[in-house]
């Protein structure tokens, strides 16, 4: 899959007609300071945010925009809403739940398979939570 459109707060601009691996090298630089957030989308189809990079952690989101409605789903480790952590994403702090901050190395296989195929993709400590319903 060749043909992401890509916005990074790193370069603040809207790329077109990307490969999946240059949104993968721009994931894996995530670093809590001057790079905190990709967007990646494949036409109306699919889009994938992650965002963060505080401590090695981040925040991974997909939507799926076929069939309707929209469908959206987070990265997770665990369902603990209970304890928040907080991750910057665009110079701002975000609190999010503790189990949706995922550790950057877990993450970056994950996105590659997705950014190749348009699917979600697992992993076998991760697993997708539902958040549209």
């Amino acid at each position: 899959m060749n043909d992401w459109l890509m916005y990074t707060d790193a370069s603040g601009e809207q790329k077109n007609h990307v490969a999946w691996h240059e949104v993968l090298k721009e994931i894996a630089q995530l670093n809590g300071t001057t790079h905190t957030m990709v967007h990646a989308a494949y036409g109306d189809h699919v889009d994938l945010v992650v965002a963060g990079g505080n401590d090695g952690l981040v925040l991974v989101q997909w939507k799926e925009n076929d069939p309707e409605p929209p469908q959206h789903f987070v990265l997770a480790m665990d369902q603990s809403a209970d304890q928040v952590r907080m991750l910057t994403v665009e110079g701002q702090d975000a609190e999010l739940p503790i189990g949706w901050c995922v550790p950057l190395q877990l993450v970056v296989p994950v996105c590659g398979d997705m950014l190749r195929t348009c699917e979600k993709a697992n992993h076998e400590q991760l697993f997708w939570l539902n958040v549209s319903e």
